[in-house]
């Protein structure tokens, strides 16, 4: 082997080793960026609630706007993975919800879990809200985001792939008994993308959109 051949090689297998390294890290990034806050949930959480939210950061974004006596546990970069770690760290600190929501699968959809990871994983999650005494449990599908966000690999999973994640949440609302929202969100949309007026970014909702959502989700937890 020439010289040169041998340097080029040289330089490959560098290149090589420092992207598998930035994409570790990235990934260890994501997955334990979440981990501070949930465990501040646990810390700090009441007892009782009437109506508990789980959800990524597009829930987390409705803020404390909900009024008492309902949290919003919405944690950024939440996947139906880091979703159990924060149930049964609610659960072990013996956090009761009269109703619950999860609005769980965006991250997923992104993140290209396996079909039967994903679904195992929501069927825990419904359990766990049962353990915390939910008597009412309701499934929010993945959100859409925008046509352009959906090309773009780095901030959002393909529509393809959300619409993939959407048919299993359906798919564990029936096999789980448990309530779906269908329609309801339908607002946010155009046909199967978020609209643009009601995004910041292309996934994450605006202030028009977080109302939509909210009157949504309030719905749920005050309706009997």
């Amino acid at each position: 082997m020439t010289q040169f051949k041998q340097n080029f090689l040289a330089a490959i297998l560098v290149v090589l080793g420092l992207y598998a390294i930035s994409s570790r890290s990235m990934a260890e990034v994501r997955a334990d960026r979440w981990r501070p806050q949930v465990q501040a949930q646990a810390d700090t959480s009441q007892q009782q609630y009437a109506g508990c939210l789980f959800g990524d950061s597009i829930s987390s974004g409705l803020g404390n706007s909900l009024g008492n006596g309902f949290a919003n546990f919405g944690v950024g970069g939440l996947s139906s993975v880091s979703l159990l770690d924060q149930l049964k760290a609610l659960t072990s600190m013996d956090v009761q919800c009269q109703k619950v929501i999860i609005a769980i699968g965006t991250n997923d959809a992104w993140n290209s879990i396996q079909d039967d990871v994903f679904v195992n994983n929501l069927k825990q999650a419904v359990s766990l809200a049962r353990q915390m005494g939910a008597t009412q449990i309701t499934l929010i599908p993945a959100f859409y985001s925008t046509v352009a966000a959906s090309h773009n690999p780095s901030i959002a999973g393909t529509l393809d792939r959300v619409d993939e994640i959407n048919q299993l949440v359906q798919k564990v609302a029936v096999s789980e008994k448990v309530a779906i929202v269908t329609s309801e969100l339908r607002p946010l949309y155009s046909q199967r993308s978020l609209k643009k007026e009601l995004t910041f970014d292309g996934v994450h909702l605006n202030d028009k959109g977080k109302k939509i959502y909210r009157q949504v989700v309030l719905k749920i937890f005050t309706n009997s």
